[in-house]
């Protein structure tokens, strides 16, 4: 009895070695993530290495693996605020946003007066749609830094979202006179402006892109503005100059291509929608319009193929299902 016990407890031993180092010793076939653990398995008490492993795994979208990395730094390193800034990260990529919003309520315990902890806090608060608590944080960080442009920005933010768009504007406003070239909070003030059919809305848009000409969403936001107040030459215009700075930015494909539609110009179209729909094959709007537009082609099965990719890919928009129904009865 006393060696069946033995035998047990040093199989549980070389088991549970292998369990902890496992991170160390398996071979991932990448490159980078392998001679990280090659490394670790050399200096398993370095937690900076356990980090920049954890950070490969979360770009390669593999959040349990970071997650289980980070936790490991933690435990060598409990103080490192940007451990548990990623592993918040991972933890809601993860779909687990309680322990993302505790990753982070533990750094301001141990730091509690952290500027950037607290914004990405109020960040992730948006996320969940907890926008009182977001502006709590936010208005404890104003106490600590009055001047502080991001809070005001994220303020702005909050209250656009809870529709008190008169707060959001002054918030917005302040966030932009502490800083210039806080882009976003331009194009904010350029939404609130165009909802009260406020005609600065367009000065916003073009504040925005001046704070960074290379923010194709500062240029969308005008060309949006511009499509919606018939200014479609305009508009398209700068639909082309987004295409040709970031070909992979799709809201552009799908703006100019709905305007093609709109004057009757279906091969345009089509060749916009045909490019969202390869740049991004998991959104099912490029084959949904692609498919509009092979009709007004006349290639009605084409358009059929389409709206079954498009129905595979997301099935609760009705609109799929009625010109499924539509076109299989044309045809």
């Amino acid at each position: 009895m006393r060696s069946l016990l033995l035998l047990m407890t040093t199989v549980l031993i070389i088991i549970g070695c292998k369990q902890e180092n496992t991170q160390g010793i398996t071979s991932t076939g990448d490159p980078e993530i392998d001679a990280l653990s090659q490394d670790i398995i050399k200096n398993p008490k370095d937690p900076l290495l356990l980090y920049q492993r954890a950070r490969k795994f979360y770009d390669k979208n593999q959040f349990s693996s970071a997650i289980v990395d980070l936790q490991a730094a933690l435990k060598i390193d409990s103080l490192n605020p940007d451990f548990y800034h990623l592993l918040s990260d991972a933890h809601l990529d993860n779909f687990n946003s309680d322990e993302a919003i505790m990753d982070l309520y533990k750094v301001l315990k141990i730091y509690p007066n952290r500027k950037q902890t607290m914004l990405k806090l109020s960040e992730l608060k948006v996320i969940i749609e907890d926008y009182d608590g977001a502006i709590l944080v936010l208005n404890d960080l104003i106490k600590i830094d009055n001047q502080n442009a991001e809070a005001y920005y994220m303020l702005g933010v909050n209250f656009k979202a809870l529709g008190d768009n008169k707060r959001a504007a002054a918030s917005f406003q302040t966030a932009t006179e502490m800083d210039s070239k806080l882009t976003d909070a331009w194009i904010g003030l350029g939404e609130i402006a165009e909802q009260n059919k406020d005609k600065q809305a367009l000065k916003y848009y073009d504040n925005a892109i001046l704070s960074n000409p290379q923010a194709m969403n500062a240029v969308h936001a005008k060309a949006y503005y511009l499509q919606n107040n018939d200014k479609v030459a305009d508009a398209k215009k700068l639909y082309r100059d987004i295409i040709i700075n970031d070909g992979n930015y799709e809201a552009a494909y799908l703006n100019l291509g709905l305007l093609y539609m709109d004057e009757d110009s279906f091969d345009l179209a089509y060749e916009q929608f045909n490019n969202l729909a390869g740049i991004s094959p998991t959104e099912y709007r490029g084959f949904y319009y692609r498919a509009m537009a092979n009709e007004k082609r006349g290639k009605v099965g084409e358009a059929i193929k389409d709206l079954k990719s498009a129905k595979n890919l997301f099935d609760k928009d009705p609109k799929v299902d009625e010109a499924i129904k539509r076109l299989e009865n044309k045809k």
